[in-house]
């Protein structure tokens, strides 16, 4: 009895262990760059894993960098967690803008990167992506465009809703898990 309550639980152990999230194989200078920001600013308890089990720093099509980050939500999705949830993200991509690559590699640089904004709430024990930030790098003041996801903000009320579009943010339906 006693070994099979050993093997149970060296079973159990090894499948918790084989789930956690890795970094993607054979990055490039760019993905390589963001990690090293990922792990310079301490951000790496933040990075999404996905559900492949990556850490969400990865290319996304041809010329779209992904980051996914996440935080815990405590509460009810109302203007003030809202508003702290966006002043936290805002300050942590902020650190993880690249800003030092060389020149001979800036041609190569992707045009876009993509920041997403996960929560888990504890109370539903599940993760949902409610941002997107994306900074184009092709324009001369690389730009941001911010979303929020339609699907959950549909359901918080028309002021919500309003003040999400008059700071700026659009709908989307582009949602990764």
């Amino acid at each position: 009895m006693k070994k099979l309550i050993m093997l149970l639980l060296l079973l159990v152990s090894g499948i918790s262990f084989s789930d956690t999230c890795k970094w993607i194989k054979k990055p490039n200078i760019f993905v390589t760059k963001e990690i090293e920001l990922i792990k310079k600013s301490n951000l790496k308890g933040k990075v999404y894993c996905d559900l492949e089990h990556d850490f969400m720093t990865y290319y996304v099509g041809i010329d779209n960098l992904e980051v996914g980050l996440v935080y815990n939500m405590k509460g009810k999705l109302n203007y003030e967690n809202i508003s702290n949830l966006i002043s936290d993200f805002e300050n942590d991509i902020l650190k993880l803008i690249p800003n030092n690559i060389p020149k001979k590699n800036k041609k190569n640089m992707p045009k876009y990167y993509t920041y997403r904004l996960y929560i888990f709430d504890e109370n539903k024990k599940d993760t949902f992506m409610l941002f997107k930030y994306i900074l184009d790098t092709s324009t001369i003041n690389e730009d941001w465009k911010m979303y929020y996801n339609n699907e959950i903000f549909s359901e918080a009320g028309n002021e919500i809703l309003g003040i999400l579009k008059r700071s700026g943010y659009d709908p989307t339906e582009d949602i990764m898990y």
